[in-house]
């Protein structure tokens, strides 16, 4: 239904509303016999509710309501009162709707109705009777005056005729009245005449306006029952009080004014204006400024100026006001413009001393009837508690505003004097000083549970007292000095609460008050308040402040309940600094509890909003009130700061726009949480940096990703409805970069582990490689010997040739050993800052072809061709001795040359350049697209100077490797020249190496005052390249071999590495001598004849020394390199139903294409497929022999594992013990 329909709004009035409008005296009596029963007279009238007609007609209010009601007094009503009475509470016979018998009932003048609702509240109305002896009214004035206001009837005329005469007089003659009936009508035409009660002014219209409002609009004025009209008069009339009696004793005629009967009307009105006046308000009269003033001027303004004030000028009490209103005088007696001042000071001294007062005041000038002024009225209103509790309450903001800066206790010391600067009135002098502990401590005192044995008291600064005062030394013993306010100090530590000082009994000392420098007034002070700082939540006190008392204020309760809210502000704010000074030890509740406590005193201080605003201002949080449509609604300025979201251009979801694109998603499932869920959300966001913000950097000088962590809660409205989004962004940026470096460095560190365990793993497989064949080599020319021996016949050419291989081969194990040991040792030394660089006249050429022809034979069995170019800078110096470490330079190029030599083997073009020149600058070799120098690591190296390097020009040896090889990815070219790293995990498993060449080879180049680079492009082939720093030489006296020995043994080294072309990632397990000779003695219980076994090696010294082995004992034996040729191999077998016999295989695991793991795995899946038939026995051969690669071993399929280096018979001893099992 429509809210605005008519009825509705009808519905909603009240039956006492509608009551109250009503003009006619009402009353509703309760029937209901309960509540008459309480009634405390059983025929008296108590209703329910009276309209405002009847409460404001008091008489018939009393006449006829309540228990001592006596009726109203009429000789022509037949009715009596307690009639009336009977009738009111009268029920009707003839139904039950009891209602009222009869409907009405006249008495008292009025006809009164009666109605019944809900048969239980009885309304009664009067409606007054029109009577012979009412002057004749117009009805559509409305129903008579005395009713419809409420107030007292009028005195009737004395006389029927009187009245009549008067009724008629008022009457327009050209209209008359009609008579319908018997009852006689005013015409509707005619002129209302007003209520006779009401006074008549000259010139005013006899009748009013009419309509039904005219009542309303009139008031009942009469003669004063209390007031005095005129206290001037001889004889005045009423009660005068007290004040008015003293105004009239005054001898007015000894004064400007005169006699009080001389004085004018117009005077007199303005006298008696001023009497009534309930405000303090004062005439200054005549031109010597004569006061008369009311009572409440004497009281709030005058003091104890009064009575002496009354009838003087400013030449009397009030002569220390002249030089402050003096000139508002003048001026608006020269202008006749009223003056208006606010908040205006005015020093008054009313009470003993001179006061400090403010008002806000008026004057107006008066005329008296004449065109001159004569006198000026005067309407003070005293402002001082507001004006001054407005300057305590700013001092009061002022010190938590100063205080808030602080971020230790020692620099809230001096945060605390400056805030006090500004209010020099309020304090007019101040001394601080904090508590700590002594130097020297009477430690008896201790025991005795003093709370002031050990502390001191330590000047931290004052306001108005000279340096070198008396009353401030720099530093007191809070025990026993006696010097300045020390035992006053010691009372307030005992008390703990504000002490005051005062002049009169010696607590504040005169002595102590000469020479200070009074702040604000002149006075000196007559009391002082020491507050014993400390915090809220301690006792401890931790200094002391000395404020004196304003000299021209009473010490009274305003003033204690502004020390009183300093004390607490001061405490709050010393306990949020020391709680920010000791966070650390504190915990979250503990912090919730003191936020709550600030909170609570805030209240009680009764802050404004525009403080707590400025408190957000100065918050290190960006805080914002967001509307749930988005739009920003407020900021404070850090947020914008932060954001650097633009102030002007505020729109809808505007701040999403500072949010990083990788942080939107975030962002955005926050929001609907907050504004569909209605839940808080707390979330870290990256925001845009922004413009003009500086950037942070970090250790490596990148700037650092700016984050924020997101606050934020939904507030709702009454009806549970999200009215906003309050929060704050808080600066994590700091925090997050330290969780990133810190993951940084664990992963490094991680990285790093690993690194040392396949370092580890790597050095004990290529270690643990030769050990084996140096073993197996052994054993083999032991047996052919002892075979030999047995006989008593001389070795046959071929075995002597089989012993010299095997000798051989032992050799070449050991080289390749030393040089793993000489890599390892290196490293050690450049990690140890002990290796050096041996400067040595050489010739660079004969260096560079010596790395080239080592690798001689290798090149040409793999088909490698190689190209050595000379650039023309060699020429130019005809020869090119330089002064170098040439086993160095050769090491390099030897680990150069052998990369090479495995990258390009596999190659469809297979060709090494060799490049070397010379150059006065560092090289660039801009003409290589895409090559990089590794940027250096060593920052310290040495120039070289010294007798050993000469003193020849300075030039750069250069010298570069390139190849038709695989070529490198720029992921791989990342990971170079790192220790134990190489370009991907398949490096190793395809080319094997142990990740230490490059890392060598580039800090031999720096040592050498160089750097190392490469270029290289996937698929098409790398160039590294190096250079270093040296001199140019003559050529020694003497000509000795154009490589020192160190490079003759750096070509063994790289001969040795020859050898092993792939060496694998592996480990050994030494074997036990005892068990390898029981191993041989149980020997002849398996017949080796009968083992067929498939040997899968692609070490090709390890495969070949096996595989003879094997054979020497009788064995049938087939070899394959890797794993897909075992499952080759595997087809041609009676598994898979070839004709091939197999015993058992021994499988190495780390081989390229297809390891070890990978191959058993997939025979174990082909036996469980049933495509090979029964079990195949496989024995992992390997040097990976910890106790978890052993269980992955045997985990993927591996029926048993033998550890390198092993010996024939333990081979055997462990194939004859699997085939016992299966």
């Amino acid at each position: 239904m429509d809210e605005l329909d008519p009825a509705n709004e009808l519905d909603s009035l009240g039956v006492r509303e509608v009551l109250d409008q009503d003009s006619r005296p009402c009353f509703v009596l309760d029937l209901d016999p309960d509540h008459d029963g309480k009634s405390t007279s059983a025929n008296a009238l108590i209703p329910t509710f009276c309209n405002s007609a009847l409460r404001l007609h008091e008489k018939l209010h009393d006449a006829i309501i309540g228990t001592d009601a006596s009726g109203l007094p009429s000789a022509n009503d037949s009715t009596t009162y307690d009639e009336f009475k009977s009738w009111a509470r009268s029920v009707t016979k003839f139904d039950d709707s009891k209602d009222v018998f009869p409907l009405s009932v006249l008495y008292g003048d009025f006809l009164w109705t009666g109605s019944t609702v809900r048969k239980r509240w009885r309304l009664i109305s009067g409606n007054l009777c029109w009577g012979t002896n009412i002057p004749l009214r117009d009805l559509s004035a409305g129903p008579p005056g005395e009713v419809a206001t409420g107030g007292m009837r009028v005195e009737q005329a004395k006389s029927h005729n009187v009245s009549l005469n008067s009724a008629r007089k008022r009457t327009n003659s050209k209209t008359a009245p009609t008579t319908m009936g018997g009852t006689t009508l005013v015409s509707a035409t005619q002129t209302a005449s007003k209520p006779s009660y009401f006074p008549k002014t000259e010139g005013s219209s006899s009748g009013d306006t009419g309509g039904s409002s005219g009542a309303k609009s009139t008031l009942n004025l009469s003669l004063p029952e209390k007031a005095v009209i005129d206290w001037t008069a001889d004889k005045p009339r009423g009660t005068l009080s007290n004040h008015v009696l003293f105004a009239r004793t005054i001898k007015w005629a000894s004064t400007p004014l005169g006699a009080m009967n001389s004085w004018s009307p117009e005077f007199r009105q303005v006298a008696n204006l001023l009497m009534a006046n309930p405000h303090p308000a004062a005439l200054f009269w005549g031109s010597d400024l004569t006061m008369m003033y009311n009572e409440a001027y004497a009281i709030e303004v005058a003091g104890h100026k009064h009575p002496a004030l009354m009838g003087t000028g400013f030449q009397g009490p009030f002569s220390e006001l002249w030089d402050s209103v003096g000139p508002v005088f003048a001026e608006c007696a020269r202008t006749g413009v009223s003056v208006r001042r606010e908040n205006d000071y005015l020093p008054i001294e009313r009470h003993g001393f001179l006061e400090e007062t403010f008002f806000s005041w008026s004057f107006s000038p008066l005329y008296g009837g004449t065109s001159r002024i004569l006198g000026f009225y005067n309407g003070p209103f005293e402002v001082t508690r507001q004006v001054i509790g407005q300057r305590r309450m700013t001092t009061i903001n002022k010190i938590g505003e100063w205080v808030a800066r602080a971020k230790t206790v020692k620099r809230f010391w001096k945060c605390l004097i400056d805030s006090l600067e500004h209010n020099k009135f309020d304090v007019p002098f101040a001394l601080l000083y904090s508590v700590g502990e002594s130097e020297e401590g009477d430690h008896s005192s201790i025991s005795s549970g003093s709370t002031i044995s050990l502390k001191s008291c330590h000047y931290e600064g004052s306001l108005g007292i000279p340096d070198g005062h008396p009353a401030a030394p720099k530093q007191l013993d809070l025990k026993r000095s006696r010097e300045g306010f020390v035992p006053s100090f010691r009372e307030a530590m005992r008390t703990r609460e504000p002490t005051s000082l005062h002049v009169r009994d010696g607590t504040l000392p005169e002595g102590l008050l000469e020479g200070i420098e009074w702040r604000g007034f002149p006075d000196p002070c007559e009391e002082a308040i020491i507050f014993p700082i400390r915090p809220t939540n301690g006792d401890t006190v931790l200094a002391f402040l000395l404020i004196g008392v304003n000299p021209r204020r009473p010490y009274d309760d305003e003033y204690k309940a502004f020390t009183s809210m300093l004390n607490r502000q001061l405490a709050t704010s010393l306990a949020s600094v020391m709680l920010f000074e000791d966070e650390i030890r504190k915990s979250r509740d503990a912090a919730e509890a003191a936020a709550l406590e600030q909170e609570q005193l805030t209240q009680q201080l009764a802050l404004q909003t525009n403080r707590m605003r400025r408190m957000t201002e100065l918050s290190p949080l960006g805080m914002f009130l967001v509307t749930p449509e988005g739009l920003l609604s407020e900021a404070n300025d850090r947020f914008f700061e932060m954001t650097g979201h633009s102030r002007d251009d505020i729109y809808e979801m505007s701040w999403m726009e500072r949010v990083a694109p990788g942080s939107v998603k975030t962002m955005e499932e926050g929001w609907k949480k907050m504004v569909d869920g209605l839940l808080p959300w707390t979330g870290e966001l990256q925001l845009k940096i922004p413009e003009g913000r500086p950037l942070d950097l970090n250790l490596d000088n990148e700037p650092i990703e700016y984050w924020v962590l997101f606050t934020a809660q939904p507030e709702f409205a009454n009806d549970g409805s999200i009215r906003s989004v309050m929060g704050s962004i808080t600066d994590i940026s700091h925090l997050k970069w330290a969780q990133g470096l810190q993951n940084k460095r664990l992963q490094e560190a991680e990285e790093t582990r690993r690194q040392q365990n396949e370092f580890i793993d790597i050095t004990s497989h290529e270690m643990r490689n030769p050990l084996s064949a140096i073993l197996q080599c052994a054993d083999d020319i032991s047996t052919t010997l002892q075979e030999c021996s047995t006989s008593a016949s001389p070795p046959s050419t071929k075995v002597v040739a089989d012993c010299i291989d095997a000798a051989q081969t032992i050799c070449l194990c050991v080289q390749h050993q030393r040089t793993i040991v000489d890599d390892i040792l290196t490293i050690s030394k450049l990690d140890s800052n002990l290796l050096v660089i041996t400067p040595i006249a050489s010739q660079p050429l004969v260096v560079a072809r010596r790395a080239v022809q080592v690798f001689e034979s290798e090149l040409k069995g793999k088909d490698i061709g190689v190209r050595f170019e000379e650039h023309d800078s060699l020429q130019e110096l005809e020869g090119a001795w330089l002064k170098m470490d040439p086993s160095r330079v050769l090491q390099i190029l030897i680990n150069l040359m052998t990369n090479a030599i495995k990258f390009t083997a596999g190659a469809g073009k297979r060709l090494i350049t060799v490049h070397v020149g010379i150059s006065p600058e560092p090289p660039r070799m801009a003409y290589i697209p895409d090559f990089e120098y590794i940027p250096t690591r060593t920052t310290n190296v040495p120039e070289p100077t010294g007798e050993d390097w000469g003193t020849g020009d300075i030039v750069y040896l250069r010298l570069k490797v390139q190849d038709t090889g695989c070529g490198l990815t720029r992921e791989e070219k990342q990971v170079l020249f790192r220790k134990f790293s190489q370009a991907s995990p398949r490096t190793h498993a395809q080319y094997g190496g142990s990740g230490l060449g490059l890392f060598i080879s580039r800090q031999l180049a720096e040592l050498h005052g160089g750097q190392v680079g490469v270029a290289s492009e996937a698929g098409v082939g790398s160039t590294f390249g190096f250079f270093i720093r040296t001199r140019v030489t003559d050529p020694p006296a003497v000509q000795i071999a154009s490589t020192p020995q160190q490079v003759h043994i750096h070509a063994q080294e790289a001969e040795t590495r020859q050898q092993f072309v792939a060496p694998q990632l592996q480990d050994s397990a030494a074997t036990n001598p005892a068990a390898s000779l029981a191993a041989s003695i149980a020997f002849a219980k398996l017949d080796p004849k009968t083992l067929n076994i498939l040997v899968v090696e692609d070490n090709l010294v390890n495969q070949k020394i096996l595989v003879k082995q094997l054979k020497k004992v009788g064995c049938s034996v087939g070899v394959a390199n890797d794993g897909l040729e075992a499952l080759a191999f595997l087809k041609k077998t009676v598994c898979m139903g070839g004709k091939q016999q197999l015993s058992v295989i021994l499988m190495d695991l780390e081989m390229p294409n297809m390891d070890g793991l990978t191959c058993v795995r997939e025979i174990r899946k082909m036996q469980n497929g049933g495509v090979v038939q029964g079990h195949v026995p496989v024995i992992a051969v390997t040097a990976n022999v910890r106790d978890e690669q052993v269980a992955s071993a045997k985990k993927s399929g591996m029926d048993d594992v033998m550890g390198k280096p092993f010996r024939i018979p333990d081979l055997l001893d462990k194939i004859e013990a699997l085939l016992a099992r299966i």
